[in-house]
């Protein structure tokens, strides 16, 4: 009786772990078509610089530039530095103020402001006097402010000259206003200070209830203010201010996931090209940069830094013309030009979760079942129990666990039932390689549904476990046929024969490159493979880019799909197609993997994999005709070593 209702029971769990996954996929999917809107942002001082070079006034050019698609100015929190450079202040010790001995000496001494080891921040601006005082006592101790003359303002504060230096002083009306003028919106960007307390932070971020266009708050430091026991402070502030915050990419800043969580997910990606990189591109390819960032990775805020070597007469209008195309670029894309859209939640339930999880038991008892390991009902019992707990106890790794799960179980389940022992034709081995596909993406959909979260889309939190993502199938499917191909034998018995076998030099060399090949594809998995990209590769994935929208993952349609097709045609003989047999599993952990990305738009992936498929595909047509053309050249030459 077991034998007849188990099975089927696995099989409508599975199905129904499908379709809840598929609805929440279908969910993000329609969260993420209406998240389109991109704000275009460039730093006030690139703005102010380029208009003392154009002879121009600030606004006239910060009109100029919302004509061609600037959304936004960035204003920066400036340092006493900053300020003193600008103008704005000086900034002395006591005991060169009693060197210069000014008229108003006097009357600061009565005041009892003179301390010779203290330092002062002098400005004839009544406003700017305000703004110090509110910064200096939100952010350290001690700061007393004077007005020892008419229009003489003077703020004494024991703090170390270091400090002053990294503080951030408030922000000056100037930039805000000609901003509001131009009629732009404003993003700031906070500096931190050590020791912040609740009130401190409240203090220093009041004025920006003021700032008129506010749309988004960034932070300068790698570090938060209020890190980690004031960040529940510090998001009651921002939550006044109604604006999101922005997560700077290929910038980690402690402190910022939790605020996010803490905002509810009002959060903005933010993508801009540093000082430092912006000499090694062109605007041609930094246009591209950027394109990339809004459309492949939910950039919904770019900071823009002009070009100012271009070697053309009008630096102005060159840039001008490069937010033009920019502007244009992102609408080819589907994109908006507006104040940057925000995520909201993804319709999901906790109830969804759990039948996806079960989809997810079910794949890996019938892959359990395929290798005879366990049968039974228990199993089911003992697992599911498992999953329930771990839902209610710790839901979002649990999550996460399934969802690793998920893509090690459906590659492995795909390969192990789709490769055999014989050969197919050509056309057969491209349906083989579909339908294998097929079921491999079954581990991509859980993956989407079970981590559906505006979290996740934001990378507030992540996919745990990539690097086991991509190993752990390629070592059950080795394992597997391995064991299991060539004569029955106890597995014991295999692994002791196995290790008392000479090694011909030729299998070694071979177990080396392969050994190789795995490595350099463990050390390019994730975002930290992109630091071993090469100039020559950069160039080639720019043309698939422009090529076909979305460039497909390399080690797919160049290595994984050809391989595995070449696989199918010749069919898995023995144990010495085991490293074609891994080149083909790389691929299907890739394609898998590319939905990993979950701050990658769901569209995107699959075109990606759709171009992945095709591509690879003409490619392992190619591969099976130079296989078959080189076999008919060696069996003229050398036909005795013909099997």
């Amino acid at each position: 009786m077991k034998q007849r209702w188990y099975p089927l029971l696995l099989v409508v769990l599975l199905l129904a772990g499908i379709i809840a996954a598929g609805a929440a996929g279908w969910q993000r999917y329609r969260v993420e078509a209406a998240f389109r809107q991109v704000e275009v942002a460039m730093p006030y001082d690139e703005l102010s610089r380029l208009a003392r070079l154009s002879g121009r006034d600030t606004v006239e050019v910060m009109r100029l530039f919302r004509e061609r698609g600037l959304t936004t100015v960035l204003v920066k929190e400036p340092t006493a530095d900053d300020l003193r450079r600008a103008g704005e202040m000086a900034i002395m010790t006591g005991q060169e103020l009693l060197l210069m001995s000014p008229p108003w000496l006097g009357q600061l001494q009565a005041d009892g402001g003179l301390a010779p080891s203290d330092t002062y921040l002098l400005t004839t601006r009544e406003k700017t006097f305000q703004r110090l005082l509110v910064q200096l006592r939100a952010k350290t101790s001690g700061a007393q402010g004077y007005r020892p003359a008419p229009g003489v303002y003077v703020v004494r504060t024991p703090a170390d000259p270091g400090l002053l230096a990294q503080l951030g002083l408030g922000f000056p009306e100037e930039p805000l206003q000609e901003s509001a003028r131009a009629g732009l919106l404003v993003a700031v960007q906070v500096r931190s200070w050590p020791g912040a307390t609740a009130r401190g932070i409240e203090q220093a971020l009041a004025p920006l209830k003021d700032i008129p266009n506010l749309s988004v708050l960034a932070f300068n430091d790698d570090t938060l203010p209020g890190y980690p026991q004031k960040l529940r402070a510090l998001a009651r502030v921002i939550e006044q201010l109604g604006v999101p915050v922005a997560q700077i990419e290929f910038f980690p800043q402690k402190g910022l996931n939790t605020l996010g969580i803490l905002l509810d997910k009002q959060v903005v990606r933010l993508h801009s090209i540093s000082p430092g990189e912006l000499g090694r591109y062109t605007p041609t390819g930094a246009l591209e940069r950027y394109r990339l960032a809004a459309a492949e990775r939910n950039m919904r805020l770019l900071l823009v830094r002009p070009f100012t070597a271009t070697g053309g007469q009008d630096l102005l209008q060159e840039n001008l013309d490069f937010v033009g195309r920019l502007k244009a670029g992102l609408q080819l894309e589907g994109l908006v030009v507006g104040r940057a859209s925000t995520l909201p939640a993804v319709p999901t339930s906790r109830i969804g979760f759990f039948v996806m999880g079960l989809g997810v038991i079910a794949g890996t008892l019938i892959l359990a079942g395929r290798l005879g390991l366990c049968r039974g009902e228990i199993w089911l019992l003992l697992l599911t129990a498992a999953w329930a707990g771990l839902l209610v106890v710790a839901p979002v790794p649990a999550r996460k666990l399934m969802a690793l799960a998920a893509v090690i179980i459906f590659p492995g389940l795909a390969l192990i039932t789709g490769v055999r022992a014989r050969g197919s034709s050509i056309l057969e081995s491209a349906g083989l390689l579909l339908s294998t596909t097929l079921v491999s993406l079954l581990g991509a959909l859980f993956m989407v549904g079970l981590l559906a979260d505006a979290g996740f889309m934001l990378k507030l939190d992540q996919f745990s476990g990539v690097k086991v993502a991509h190993l752990a199938p390629l070592l059950l499917v080795a394992g597997v046929f391995f064991f299991l191909s060539g004569p029955a034998e106890p597995a014991a018995k295999r692994l002791h024969r196995t290790l008392d076998q000479p090694v011909l030099v030729k299998w070694a060399v071979l177990t080396a490159l392969l050994l190789v090949v795995l490595a350099v594809y463990l050390v390019r998995t994730g975002n930290e493979g992109e630091a071993v990209t090469t100039a020559l590769e950069l160039k080639f994935r720019g043309l698939l880019d422009a090529l076909l929208g979305v460039r497909p993952r390399t080690k797919e349609f160049l290595l994984g799909h050809p391989a595995l097709m070449l696989l199918f045609y010749t069919g898995y003989r023995d144990n010495r197609f085991l490293p074609l047999l891994l080149l083909g599993a790389i691929g299907q952990v890739s394609l898998v993997n590319t939905f990993a990305h979950i701050h990658t738009p769901l569209l995107v992936s699959l075109v990606r994999l759709v171009n992945g498929l095709v591509l690879g595909m003409l490619v392992g047509l190619a591969v099976i005709l130079v296989v078959n053309l080189a076999g008919k050249w060696w069996r003229r030459f050398f036909p005795g070593d013909s099997q």
